[in-house]
């Protein structure tokens, strides 16, 4: 590349107080830099430069200059060997760029997008207030820009409209209870009693059912312990209670994890919680918990056994185990009847009524007719019902012409015959597949009550909640400070858990933590516990970082993070007891840990099971971290995969690959990041050492693996600033905090605001992150910042 340094072409623009002056041309810049590597002789990484227009608006022409950005800011071009402009130069050039393909606010138009299949769900058990898996009856939605809230990614067709139909059905089925509930009573069960219990445990090697009145569970995981016995006969709220005590535990701690859900099919079964094993034989420790389950549900308790306490057990230690002595039910504890949300769909009044009904297929097992909803007065009641269902359902006020089609639906049913019921459910199965409910922010005009449900949607995934509906009515929302106090509101709301887990399980990669088992030989201390934790650890930091309002500095290091003793022993930090809770540990000074990236989540997420790859986690760190994405690889060019036999070493590898020249200059931005990375193994563990099932040596514990090839971590930055270790690489990260706030505003506004995020929004998120930075670029001021930008509103927010 050329190193002739010639900025006298390019002068600094200004603004002027009617508009901008005239602007100056960026291609004196390119062509005395950049050209030589990215011209028509050339086009180092795919990158053509010569031909490049600021005024092209395309996408393509869009992620053209931000890579010509995002190279400049991270000092990639021109590279560090060549002499440098000045940084003043180098900002004026970022600059005119930006400003130049910055998009006009008149022409951000809303995003109409629908619900996706969760949001449908919660939407619509908070409408009618049931509990029901209506998202198990959705396809999967579709991805945009790394999340499921993009309108590119939830298209509509008539397959799907079918499916809502069927979902609608099943949750207007869940507002009636059809037969009076049994009275509450106990079903108790001693785990002895339980044949299945005994067999499953004698089958398994060291299994044994001690005679001390309890079943003795030694291994971990599936199959669990079963109490078929003490399965509700009728869907319900029960309350639940388990027996248990360590057995031969010693100084360990034991935990179970508890599962509601069918006799079979693990993927359905509804988790509890993890619990720890404490008490004797005499005084056992009795979990307690409430739930909903359904008839024929059972208990399902899984022993958490470390595999360290089994596999590397030395022969003459007691084998520890998980005595389970019995358990119980009681319930159904809802015992209203018609239950609350049939009395709140229908109403409340003597005119409706539950009446037994002859239809075979509405015969209950138990030999008890069931019932349906009849009415008085049909034609009255359904108009009422819809007249008072349609406003809930839509958000918003509506006027009579909007909810006459619906009425004369549900009218026409019972002309034809149909029953009362059969004609309420036609008009709320249609409201609830209809464009009005399905569809977010329809008009072009954002209106209160589109704030309203913009806010909700963002931070909750459901419908907004009678405050805010309130306040819409007022016309307040526009009001910086009443919004500033809804979000604050809502994040101390526990429907955040729901921003918490989708969030980071999308822009993290969590969903993902089960993609991939663990190599049982090259990693036999990996547990289903260790997995729990793994991703709990980094949804309690998350949240504590969005409502403490701190920087999203900690995501790159922090001296704390949350931790359980499972977790806190695989990290090398003592003092922690217990899995059931998770605490804030202050982390010691010489501790690795410190932000997401050193987190076990992130790190087995950016591996494959077997083996680590410094060019997947570098490009998982410039996407989602530093909101630098690279280039595809070039579709002729194999990947590399990492050699487990131990035999060479994936720098090696890398250093050949990196003699193409169509890889080399996107190597030079990802390897070096995922070198550092190599710190950490598969499951998040820190290593000095690779594992190898072939070459290396052997090491005196009893461990399938071998000590391979010693790690290299050193690595150079495309700025030239070089690093020894992950420590050294995490402070030249930290230097990048605009950078990294910025990437996060993005990732946030895509989650938020339904519609693309290009680099055509580059301006605006500037000012996002500029306001934010006010408060070290707190997380929850920088929601707030988000909330105010015409970007997530679609117009732009008049002053207070």
């Amino acid at each position: 590349m050329s190193c002739r340094i010639l900025f006298a072409s390019l002068v600094l623009f200004a603004w002027t107080a009617t508009g901008r002056a005239e602007r100056p041309d960026v291609t004196p810049f390119l062509t005395a830099h950049c050209t030589s590597c990215h011209g028509e002789d050339a086009q180092e990484g795919d990158l053509r430069l010569d031909t490049a227009k600021l005024s092209d608006a395309s996408p393509a022409s869009l992620d053209t200059w931000r890579r010509v950005v995002t190279a400049l800011e991270n000092g990639e071009m021109p590279p560090p060997e060549e002499t440098r402009p000045s940084a003043a130069s180098i900002k004026s050039t970022i600059d005119l760029i930006v400003d130049s393909v910055s998009r006009p606010a008149a022409k951000i138009t809303p995003a109409t997008r629908r619900l996706n299949r969760k949001e449908y769900e919660h939407t619509v058990c908070d409408l009618l207030q049931i509990d029901e898996r209506l998202a198990d009856l959705l396809p999967e939605d579709g991805d945009a820009q790394g999340f499921d809230k993009g309108a590119d990614g939830l298209s509509i067709s008539s397959v799907l409209l079918e499916q809502y139909l069927e979902a609608a059905n099943a949750a207007f089925d869940g507002t009636i209870r059809r037969i009076k509930p049994l009275p509450a009573e106990t079903r108790h069960v001693e785990l002895m009693e339980v044949k299945e219990n005994i067999d499953s445990v004698a089958k398994k090697k060291g299994g044994t059912v001690e005679s001390e009145g309890a079943l003795i569970k030694f291994t971990p995981g599936w199959p669990p312990a079963r109490i078929d016995p003490v399965h509700p006969i009728e869907s319900g709220l029960y309350r639940c209670r388990v027996a248990v005590w360590p057995f031969q535990a010693g100084e360990r701690s034991l935990s179970v994890s508890l599962y509601v859900g069918s006799l079979f099919g693990a993927t359905t079964h509804k988790f509890i919680g993890v619990y720890d094993v404490t008490g004797t034989a005499d005084k056992p420790r009795v979990i307690e918990f409430t739930t909903a389950m359904k008839e024929g549900d059972t208990i399902h308790i899984l022993p958490q056994i470390w595999p360290e306490h089994v596999t590397w057990r030395d022969k003459h230690e007691l084998r520890p185990g998980i005595a389970i002595a019995w358990a119980e039910t009681y319930g159904p504890l809802d015992q209203d009847f018609p239950s609350d949300a049939q009395k709140r769909l229908f109403g409340d009044n003597d005119g409706i009524r539950l009446v037994e009904h002859q239809s075979i297929y509405m015969r209950h097992r138990r030999g008890v007719k069931a019932c349906r909803v009849e009415s008085d007065k049909p034609e009255e009641d359904v108009t009422r019902i819809l007249a008072e269902f349609i406003p809930r359902a839509f958000r918003r006020p509506v006027d009579d012409a909007t909810i006459q089609p619906y009425v004369d639906l549900s009218l026409s049913c019972l002309k034809n015959g149909q029953s009362f019921e059969d004609a309420v459910r036609t008009g709320v199965t249609a409201v609830l597949c209809s464009p009005q409910f399905l569809l977010l922010e329809r008009s072009e005009t954002v209106d209160d009550y589109d704030i309203a449900s913009k806010l909700s949607y963002f931070l909750w995934s459901t419908m907004p909640d009678q405050e805010l509906l309130d306040l819409a009515a007022a016309g307040k929302l526009h009001d910086r400070e009443v919004l500033h106090a809804q979000i604050d509101r809502m994040i101390e709301d526990p429907r955040i858990e729901r921003f918490v887990s989708d969030f980071t399980g999308q822009w993290l990669d969590l969903d993902d933590i089960e993609f991939t088992t663990p190599d049982g030989k090259l990693y036999p201390e990996f547990d289903f516990l260790l997995q729990q934790a793994m991703v709990q650890e980094t949804r309690d930091f998350f949240r504590h970082v969005l409502k403490d309002d701190l920087s999203v500095s900690n995501f790159i290091d922090s001296d704390w993070t949350f931790l359980n003793e499972r977790l806190a022993r695989h990290y090398g930090v003592e003092g922690v007891r217990g899995n059931e809770r998770f605490r804030k540990v202050q982390l010691p000074a010489d501790c690795l840990r410190g932000g997401v990236l050193t987190q076990a989540s992130v790190l087995k997420v950016t591996a494959n099971g077997t083996s680590t790859s410094p060019v997947t986690r570098g490009v998982w760190v410039l996407e989602n971290i530093l909101g630098a994405p690279s280039a595809p690889p070039p579709a002729n060019v194999p990947a590399v995969e990492p050699d487990i036999r131990g035999a060479t070493t994936i720098r090696d590898q890398l250093e050949l690959h990196r003699r193409d020249a169509a890889c080399a200059s996107c190597h030079r931005r990802i390897d070096p990041i995922g070198f550092a990375l190599e710190q950490f193994d598969v499951i998040g563990g820190q290593r000095l050492w690779y594992r190898s099932l072939g070459e290396g040596y052997r090491l005196p514990e009893k461990v399938p693996y071998k000590m391979g090839q010693k790690l290299q971590l050193a690595g150079t930055m495309p700025d030239g600033r070089k690093f020894e270790n992950f420590v050294q690489f995490q402070k030249l990260l930290m230097d990048k905090k605009p950078q990294i706030a910025r990437a996060i505003a993005a990732k946030l506004l895509v989650y938020s605001g339904g519609r693309p995020v290009t680099f055509a929004d580059r301006e605006r998120i500037e000012a996002i992150v500029d306001q934010a930075k006010e408060q070290d670029y707190g997380l929850k001021s920088m929601i707030k910042a988000i909330v105010e930008s015409d970007l997530f509103l679609s117009s732009p927010t008049p002053a207070t």
